[in-house]
């Protein structure tokens, strides 16, 4: 059964955050698949703000534990560091501009996902490629 007034009331406590730091959550759901659907990344991102697997500020806390509550599967995600990002295969790149950072994913050196439409970061700053880039797998 939906209850879409419910759902509306528990998204709307936490909608704030997720517009302004989800950006990270949204990344690691575009590269496990989970894509071009915007309620649900918000459905998603709220649940685990309830359940404590992201923080109040929709800080993912711990990654493994997000992708595995999310997916169901078990993931290593390890921070490195590329100097080339023509060699990043779908990873969340964290870019930085006048002290601010906002993460997106690359692929092949280009920008696959954004959550935002404009992000000064993006358009102005340059990629923090020193231990800033996600790399997701799959356990083994």
């Amino acid at each position: 059964m939906i209850y879409p007034q419910t759902f509306a009331s528990e998204v709307s406590k936490n909608i704030d955050a997720i517009g302004k730091y989800g950006c990270l959550a949204m990344c690691y759901l575009y590269c496990v698949g989970i894509r071009d659907n915007a309620l649900e990344y918000i459905r998603i991102l709220s649940d685990c703000m309830d359940k404590g697997i992201l923080d109040k500020e929709c800080t993912v806390l711990d990654a493994r534990k997000f992708l595995q509550y999310v997916t169901g599967k078990n993931y290593d995600v390890i921070k490195e560091q590329f100097t080339d990002l023509k060699k990043v295969k779908c990873y969340p790149v964290r870019y930085v501009y006048n002290g601010r950072g906002h993460w997106v994913v690359v692929d092949g050196g280009k920008i696959v996902f954004n959550s935002l439409i404009n992000s000064q970061c993006v358009t102005k700053g340059k990629p923090d490629t020193k231990e800033n880039t996600r790399v997701i797998k799959l356990a083994r």
